[in-house]
């Protein structure tokens, strides 16, 4: 009976995936983060590069994405490498894009309180007013 409770041990111990993340891998949070300013400067060019016919979409995407690796101290293979790991595992990669719809509806949520509300129109307020203090009278 020991014995089966062993196999039936290592028959699940090795069905389960491993979790870590191997060497030359971006981490889950660090990639988060890249492909959140990457989505970011893809916002960017489609809103204000597209616009002026004198740039390049392309290339523009580009300078920007170098800039993005820069900041975040990544080489454009490592990240290909890395993208291509989350790909082949996709709880992993779920875990990321989850992530990154949670921090588009933060930057959603907190756009909407910085945005005054607008105010009614002072002369509508007025009527209301009048009209109820005529409605009193009569």
């Amino acid at each position: 009976m020991r014995r089966i409770g062993f196999f039936i041990l290592i028959f699940l111990g090795s069905c389960i995936q491993d979790e870590k993340i191997p060497e030359g891998i971006i981490p889950q949070n660090q990639m988060r983060k890249l492909m959140w300013d990457m989505m970011r400067a893809d916002a960017y060019v489609a809103d204000f590069i597209l616009k002026d016919s004198t740039k390049n979409k392309v290339q523009e995407s580009a300078i920007l994405y170098e800039q993005i690796f820069k900041l975040h101290n990544v080489t454009h293979e490592k990240f290909k490498k890395s993208i291509s790991f989350y790909e082949s595992r996709p709880d992993l990669l779920k875990t990321i894009t989850d992530s990154l719809r949670n921090d588009e509806r933060r930057a959603i949520d907190y756009q909407n309180k910085q945005q005054p509300r607008p105010q009614a129109d002072s002369t509508y307020k007025k009527m209301r007013i009048s009209k109820k203090l005529s409605e009193k009278s009569s």
